[in-house]
């Protein structure tokens, strides 16, 4: 078939004369236009943005992986805006469940002070072995004590990251949830080598670990939101979200710190500042990335 331009192409038929520029086969992906972003069902309205869904994300749309992420750049005023609603949407979850995450915590700092008493009360007493004794069984409590309570911190934390990128997919949380351990193991590995950088850095004269704490800040969320990640491209990852975000990152960062400092002026509100923390970090590396998302109005 002859072009309207009037060249001439080997193979020219009426079915790939209609095909897309770049694409001279005239091959589509059944239901994906063109150039449509990853994960995005034709005939998705323009106004809502990249990648954007007004309604839960289908299971069978999946995270992007590291090779599919379109890195692009986010703005904290939409950012915010999504993250409350999420928040708002979602807040019986989020309070309940830090509400007994808080109690299991109080009864486990009640548990490591009663022992506490007991070695002052035998050190009154002037028995010395009594004394030595108590010591030496308080301590040994109290350092089991200690792994404990950050092994519920970690569970916590790192669920709190999982279920705010299950909240950018519109999907249900529940109590339950915050509580899971499983598929926590890459998190943690990212969580502690993140935190041995941002030490390493804080000691090398303050500035490089707080480059460090910027440029890794999204490297925990990539384990819940780029799809088969590595603990490498965890950092790889979050430093091309940044990249394409520093102003971005930086208000987002203050934000964040003006956010925990009100919720423990108000111990109430850290229940309120605390989840949306984890959404706030959720909405932007999703938008950075070219995460499905859903819009809530």
């Amino acid at each position: 078939m002859t072009s309207p331009y009037g060249s001439q192409y080997p193979g020219d038929d009426n079915n790939n004369w209609n095909s897309q520029f770049g694409n001279p086969s005239g091959e589509q992906p059944y239901g994906q236009p063109y150039g449509a972003p990853y994960g995005q069902p034709y005939g998705q309205p323009f106004d809502q943005g990249f990648n954007a869904y007004s309604s839960p994300i289908p299971p069978e749309v999946p995270q992007p992986s590291m090779q599919e992420a379109q890195w692009r750049s986010f703005d904290l005023g939409t950012v915010f805006g999504q993250a409350w609603k999420g928040f708002t949407a979602t807040w019986q979850a989020w309070v309940l469940s830090a509400l007994i995450y808080f109690a299991v915590l109080l009864v486990l700092m009640f548990a490591w002070i009663l022992p506490m008493v007991s070695v002052l009360a035998a050190t009154s007493s002037g028995s010395d072995s009594a004394a030595i004794a108590a010591a030496g069984g308080t301590s040994f409590f109290g350092f089991m004590l200690m792994i404990v309570l950050a092994f519920i911190s970690f569970v916590y934390s790192l669920n709190c990251y999982r279920n705010a990128a299950r909240v950018v997919r519109g999907e249900q949380i529940t109590i339950q949830s915050f509580f899971k351990m499983k598929g926590l193991g890459k998190a943690l590995g990212i969580y502690i080598l993140i935190n041995i950088v941002i030490f390493i850095g804080m000691i090398l004269l303050l500035i490089p670990g707080i480059i460090a704490a910027v440029v890794l800040v999204f490297a925990v969320p990539v384990a819940f939101q780029l799809r088969d990640a590595s603990i490498g491209d965890a950092f790889s990852a979050s430093w091309k979200a940044v990249s394409k975000n520093v102003g971005q990152v930086i208000l987002l960062e203050l934000a964040i710190f003006a956010l925990s400092f009100l919720g423990s002026a108000v111990i109430i509100g850290m229940l309120v500042t605390t989840p949306l923390t984890f959404l706030l970090y959720a909405y932007a590396f999703q938008t950075a990335s070219g995460g499905p998302i859903m819009q809530r109005q």
